[in-house]
């Protein structure tokens, strides 16, 4: 992506953020980062992806980038893991990234990623026998996520070059406790009184849901071990 103007969604305030944004962040429109980066925050899902995705591509970006957190597929995956995948699995399609601008970040990355693909799904996927099942159909699918697929389908539609950047939040055998998905918003911001609630109604489910604290923490410093590498991409001439 030489000299490019590169488009970056992300579903989540926190993934966003690892580009060192100050203030309140605008969501679903454009944000500056840099001299030849356009960042969207789009909320978590399909819809809201495909949304970002073509306010990117209206304003003239010439790629596009999914950045943000991913579960893991397969059992060797650990939090803060890197995932760089080749291919996006999406409502029974598959796409394939850029393969020079894939390859060309892969080699400038100071730290260890894994290949494979990537899967994206309509529905948060939190336990691990939906993970396992996942994992039966798409073998090479490193992760998955809710916004990858709804990129890539929009990108290939506007002959869009992209990439897929995603880090390790939970692994393959962790099921999420309910109280983590019921009590944020579609940026993934808390809501005191939903987190409230569910804690009372499930307290056993605390000393889980600190511990998926830090393994968020782990994913977003590498991310923002990597936003840097991105960044020099696209001011690359």
């Amino acid at each position: 992506m030489h000299g490019a103007r590169i488009g970056v969604v992300a579903a989540l305030d926190a993934e966003a953020r690892v580009f060192s944004l100050a203030g309140a962040l605008s969501h679903d429109t454009l944000i500056e980062v840099g001299e030849q980066i356009l960042l969207c925050v789009s909320g978590m899902g399909p819809e809201r992806a495909t949304a970002a995705t073509y306010r990117l591509i209206a304003a003239g970006v010439d790629g596009l980038v999914s950045w943000g957190t991913a579960g893991a597929l397969r059992p060797e995956r650990k939090p803060g893991d890197l995932l760089l995948p080749e291919a996006v699995f999406w409502a029974g399609q598959c796409w394939a990234v850029d393969v020079a601008w894939r390859g060309s970040l892969a080699k400038s990355l100071s730290i260890p990623f894994h290949a494979g693909g990537v899967l994206s799904v309509d529905a948060p996927c939190g336990s691990r026998a939906a993970k396992a099942a996942f994992l039966v159909d798409y073998p090479s699918a490193q992760g998955v996520d809710m916004e990858s697929g709804a990129i890539a389908a929009a990108a290939h539609g506007a002959d869009t070059p992209f990439i897929v950047i995603r880090s390790v939040v939970d692994p393959a055998d962790q099921s999420l406790p309910a109280v983590a998905t019921a009590s944020v918003d579609a940026y993934g911001r808390p809501q005191a009184l939903r987190l409230a609630r569910g804690l009372l109604r499930h307290p056993a489910e605390l000393s889980t849901l600190l511990g998926l604290g830090g393994q968020m923490q782990k994913a977003l410093r590498t991310l923002r071990t990597v936003a840097p590498f991105l960044l020099r991409a696209g001011r690359a001439a």
